[in-house]
């Protein structure tokens, strides 16, 4: 994995908008969102929305990020906004903000999300790998997970641009911007350019719906990958998206039944005995002790 290249984000450009491939771009974040994921210390997230233009000229958008007057310029040049897309429970923070601003948009929940944002009014549910007939034509769609657990996620793929997008089942993350802890425990939780650790045990359950899903999303044969979160734009070509899967999931690959029942009570009993202690008592030490002290002197 370490002699594989990845397209970079440009240094400079004309817009917020980064072209990927044909009718497909990304808006790069300026600014970080700071999140603990479980064994974690707080550090910042970058992020990035993906914008998909459809054959009629209408805007599909996954992941929105916080909206400014410069990325509504660009977006308003390109087309015309219909479809805001959350593509997992986790990803909505800046749904509301985007549907003030465009009221005929329509917002499409990911899995659990409709319960968790009871201020915003979705249009549908995308809990299948049915594609809604709006865009059945162009995108195809597959959901990550049971359709009803913790963390599902629906994952893309644009047919023109022979793109797939991907947004917390992979992450990858600049070690050199982290602080030496930050460093290990996102080497110890797997968050460089591979399936984190957290989105593992949210799935332990469900492996086997999993390897089918990563099936579905080998079939497509993608020339570009996205993901959310990482210090590149895209993985390019059909060979390397094919290693880069390999490596990412290789937590998925099939072994005995017998075999895969240990793993996952082996799993359980870490998370229960140690992630989710371990958790709470870094948030204490971090986020409550911590802040004290520093006042106090």
């Amino acid at each position: 994995m370490q002699t594989q290249t990845f397209r970079p984000i440009p240094n400079e450009n004309k817009s917020g908008l980064t072209k990927v491939a044909t009718n497909i771009w990304t808006i790069e974040a300026p600014d970080c969102i700071c999140y603990r994921p479980p064994m974690q210390p707080r550090y910042p997230y970058t992020h990035r929305a993906v914008v998909i233009r459809l054959k009629d000229n209408s805007l599909f958008i996954i992941s929105p990020i916080r909206l400014t007057n410069d990325i509504r310029a660009d977006i308003d040049a390109l087309g015309t906004l219909k479809y805001i897309v959350s593509p997992n429970n986790i990803h909505h923070l800046h749904m509301g903000g985007w549907s003030q601003a465009y009221p005929d948009a329509k917002l499409y929940a990911s899995p659990r999300l409709d319960s968790k944002r009871k201020d915003l009014t979705f249009y549908k549910t995308l809990s299948t790998d049915e594609p809604e007939p709006e865009w059945k034509d162009e995108i195809d769609q597959c959901v990550f997970g049971s359709g009803n657990g913790f963390v599902d996620e629906i994952v893309f793929f644009h047919h023109e641009s022979n793109t797939v997008v991907f947004t917390d089942m992979i992450m990858d993350f600049d070690s050199a911007a982290f602080s030496s802890i930050s460093r290990v425990t996102a080497q110890l939780n797997q968050m460089y350019k591979h399936t984190p650790r957290g989105m593992q045990l949210a799935n332990m359950f469900n492996r086997e719906s999993l390897r089918n899903s990563l099936n579905t999303v080998r079939s497509w044969g993608a020339e570009h990958l996205i993901v959310a979160h990482s210090p590149w734009l895209c993985v390019d070509g059909k060979e390397e998206v094919t290693k880069f899967l390999d490596f990412a999931f290789d937590w998925l690959t099939p072994r005995p039944t017998i075999v895969e029942a240990a793993i996952t009570a082996v799993w359980f009993l870490v998370a229960l005995l140690i992630i989710l202690p371990g958790h709470a008592l870094i948030v204490l030490i971090l986020d409550i002790v911590y802040p004290k002290l520093i006042k106090q002197n």
